[in-house]
């Protein structure tokens, strides 16, 4: 997974003002205002992921995945899909810098890491054999009454019928969907960002003034 830390960047005039926060009360001052406001970047960037999933801007799932979810969005369109978007947080690392993401200690975070990179799935015996099944009941060959229970769950979702997999195919291949990397990398959320730090050193300048 992209790296989650969500930092503030300072340039050289940036640095050069900050030595007057450099000890005691105006650096304070300084880290009550610049927390403020990096907590503030976290919340956004924690809305613009949760607004880029609910708008679609990953690839779409393919028929097959659509059918093994019972249809529904990317991301979101299952219960659990629906528990990893409500997973997504942010999280205070220091006064400058902020986790955005989901956290290694939410028990979604492996199911976030697969999607946001991408994953392959290795194609068992067992899955072979259910698509096999599928395939069958699909062409009239048997049944559906005699699928087992995942099966008789899967049948029918796939409205052009099932096929068997072919002999060559071992894995099954999910497309990174790389939503907290796409949005760090946001232009738009990285100026208002900027911009909202700008403001916590100017809130910071005018509280140290007014105390002098």
């Amino acid at each position: 997974m992209a790296k989650n830390e969500f930092k503030m960047k300072k340039d050289a005039g940036w640095k050069k003002m900050e030595r007057l926060f450099a000890s005691g009360e105006n650096k304070a001052v300084y880290a009550k205002h610049i927390k403020r406001a990096t907590q503030l970047n976290g919340k956004m960037a924690e809305a613009l992921i949760r607004n880029e999933i609910k708008n679609e801007a990953f690839a779409k799932n393919a028929p097959l995945t659509s059918a093994l979810k019972g249809g529904g969005k990317p991301l979101i369109g299952t219960s659990a899909g629906a528990q990893l978007f409500q997973s997504i947080t942010s999280k205070a690392i220091d006064d400058e810098s902020v986790f955005v993401g989901v956290l290694k200690t939410n028990s979604f975070y492996n199911v976030a890491r697969s999607i946001h990179n991408g994953t392959v799935i290795a194609v068992t015996p067992a899955m072979r054999g259910l698509f096999f099944m599928l395939w069958l009941a699909s062409t009239g060959q048997m049944s559906p009454s005699e699928l087992s229970k995942r099966g008789q769950e899967l049948y029918g979702q796939m409205s052009t019928g099932w096929l068997p997999l072919k002999a060559s195919t071992k894995n099954i291949v999910i497309p990174p969907r790389p939503f907290i990397e796409q949005t760090i990398n946001n232009a738009g959320l990285q100026k208002k960002s900027e911009n909202n730090w700008k403001q916590a050193l100017e809130a910071a300048f005018r509280e140290v003034a007014t105390n002098k």
